[in-house]
């Protein structure tokens, strides 16, 4: 749900690092047109038939579009393919990857070759070469940013010529199914913006030290910089202008990647994101055709069909489901630390009352694991270690296994929990406010583990509130879906985010996977193992090994299969959107990864 973003900057860097306190005025990116004229002006009046509007991308008023921000906003993120493009896009309909940037790949052994679309072009005119790709894969290796983690799996990348990148893979930690991940995600920023950028930050930061500036000095200084003035970026859109309910994006009519639909440009000449307090005002405003497409959690979706609005499936589950949303707990911290204590929260939660109330059945029974068990994912679940495990709601399991614990109840039938000052202790499970579906979630975590005598209370927060405690580990409990995409390198990748100890940092510093800091050598040993298997029967044995490992330790607990986009649309403007009986375009919602291509297939509807 949370995206990320970015705005760049034209030729020379100046007065970068002045931010603009937006309150609620809108901003507009400065001037008028870029060098290559993508704009006859950036005042283009904006009409509905041109315009295509969407939501739930977007929670909380945009603080930054620089891609190196902690929380970049909309539309910039590896995933969306609008302003800044990825070298190729997942389509989740066939598990493949479209090439985007990227023209083509290969791997042989520890290389994978990478050759760019020789038609690629940044929209100020400058080309896109191995140059640009380099650069920006080695800010990740200079910068604690939130593509890092690429470096664990890549010891270098090489210009061979100028269409040509080579990826050389770790030997130590060789992992094909990252790969795919990271090609597909990792966007491509313009070197001759960035360097400059870069550059400037260096040196007024060692002008204010007097020495040399750590890396880390140098990309806070860099963060400063908002970069939302007509951003310099490869794909087919720009920002326009923002508030903090509403960003706009304006067509780039110049796009290069029009070539790959036949010299026609995307629709739609402006995209315009809003922003409502809540799920149920998203709603309303999809059914009244405020917006075009929505990916937020609709209740009861089959009664909205009468206002026009659409979804993959025209019967049930409406939506593809393919992630697991969580609970997390903060394992460094007692109680959280004992295994016992996680595993009796698992049993005390009603899962079917989640899947049919709060889920409103988009999301098929849940069983023991982080395995999905259908789709792509389904030859690695094990029915039998399943069943081992046992009953996934189990209230009575829960007491007893909190007794041979050595806890005791209170008089109350809470649990006897005191902080250090003999206080009881009250944990908190959070989620954003205005998460209709996951506030829902909770209610029912909370009710049952109350059951058991846990004194655990509901806590809904705003958006940035809830993003900062979750990157810090400021949290008891609290929800998040661990890798919320899906992706060529799963159920693998999901067990990373959830149970590697790499990278890990104490409570109070940032990470992006692993927020409850769980650790285990034998997780560990499991997740380096997996990828450097070929064979079938060894790869499915480590999957077994790890996943019931996962149900012995608890370290997070799973709690629905939930779609990755609740991909809903208005046909009140725009029409032929991509569906099962018209899947020329996954249902990406028109912007994430290969569903970008779906940009080129709606149409307008003509406005009385």
């Amino acid at each position: 749900m949370n995206m990320k973003s970015i705005a760049g900057i034209i030729g020379v860097v100046g007065a970068i690092f002045t931010a603009a306190i937006l309150g609620g005025c809108e901003k507009k990116s400065s001037g008028s047109q870029k060098k290559n004229g993508i704009f006859q002006t950036i005042n283009d009046p904006i009409t509905r038939e041109q315009t295509l509007y969407v939501g739930g991308f977007q929670w909380g008023p945009p603080a930054s579009f620089n891609p190196l921000a902690i929380s970049p906003a909309w539309p910039v993120t590896g995933n969306m393919n609008l302003i800044y493009e990825a070298l190729f896009g997942y389509d989740q309909l066939d598990g493949t990857l479209k090439g985007i940037l990227g023209e083509s790949f290969n791997l042989e052994g520890t290389v994978l070759d990478v050759v760019l679309n020789k038609k690629a072009s940044w929209d100020d005119g400058v080309a896109v070469t191995a140059d640009d790709v380099v650069y920006s894969y080695e800010l990740h290796k200079k910068y604690a940013t939130h593509f890092s983690n690429t470096w664990n799996f890549i010891t270098d990348i090489k210009k061979i010529d100028p269409q040509h990148i080579q990826f050389i893979l770790s030997s130590e930690n060789r992992n094909p199914l990252v790969l795919r991940d990271i090609i597909a995600s990792v966007q491509v920023l313009p070197q001759h913006v960035f360097g400059p950028l870069e550059k400037k930050a260096f040196d007024e930061v060692a002008a204010e030290a007097g020495t040399a500036p750590s890396n880390a000095d140098v990309l806070m200084k860099i963060r400063e910089f908002k970069n939302d003035s007509l951003p310099v970026g490869s794909g087919p859109y720009t920002l326009r202008s923002y508030t903090d309910n509403d960003i706009t994006l304006q067509r780039i009519d110049s796009y290069w990647g029009n070539v790959l639909h036949e010299d026609i440009s995307p629709a739609p000449k402006f995209i315009i994101h809003r922003a409502f307090e809540s799920n149920d005002k998203f709603n309303q405003a999809l059914r009244e055709g405020e917006l075009d497409i929505s990916q937020t959690f609709c209740p009861k979706i089959w009664e909205d069909t009468a206002y026009g609005v659409g979804t993959w499936y025209d019967h049930e589950p409406y939506y593809i489901p393919g992630i697991i949303p969580a609970l997390l707990m903060s394992v460094t911290k007692k109680p959280f630390s004992d295994v016992a204590f996680r595993v009796a929260c698992a049993h005390a939660i009603d899962y079917n009352k989640i899947r049919t109330q709060a889920m409103y059945g988009y999301s098929p029974e849940l069983k023991p694991g982080l395995i999905v068990p259908f789709g792509s994912e389904k030859e690695f679940f094990s029915d039998e270690d399943a069943a081992k495990f046992g009953k996934l709601y189990d209230p009575k399991k829960a007491k007893a296994l909190l007794k041979a614990a050595g806890y005791t109840w209170d008089k109350s039938g809470m649990l006897n929990l005191r902080n250090g000052k003999g206080e009881p202790l009250t944990f908190f499970a959070s989620c954003p406010a205005g998460w209709t579906d996951w506030e829902a979630t909770i209610k029912i975590a909370v009710e049952g583990m109350r059951a058991i005598g846990i004194n655990v209370k509901e806590q809904f927060v705003e958006y940035p509130v809830w993003d900062s405690n979750l990157k810090n580990g400021l949290f008891d409990f609290t929800m998040k879906t661990p890798l919320p995409e899906q992706s060529p390198s799963l159920p693998w990748s999901r067990f990373d985010q959830v149970m590697s100890s790499h990278n890990l940092v104490p409570v109070g510093e940032v990470m992006y996977l692993n927020e409850g800091r769980y650790q285990n050598s034998t997780a560990d040993s499991l997740l380096q193992l997996i990828p450097e298997h070929t064979a079938t029967v060894e790869i499915k044995n480590a999957y077994r090994a790890l996943n019931r490992l996962f149900m012995d330790e608890m370290p997070i607990i799973p709690l629905m299969y939930r779609p990755w986009f609740f991909y809903q649309f208005s046909t009140k403007y725009w029409s032929n959107f991509p569906t099962e009986k018209n899947p020329y375009a996954p249902p990406q919602c028109l912007m994430v990864g290969a569903g970008v291509r779906g940009l080129w297939g709606i149409k307008p509807r003509t406005v009385n």
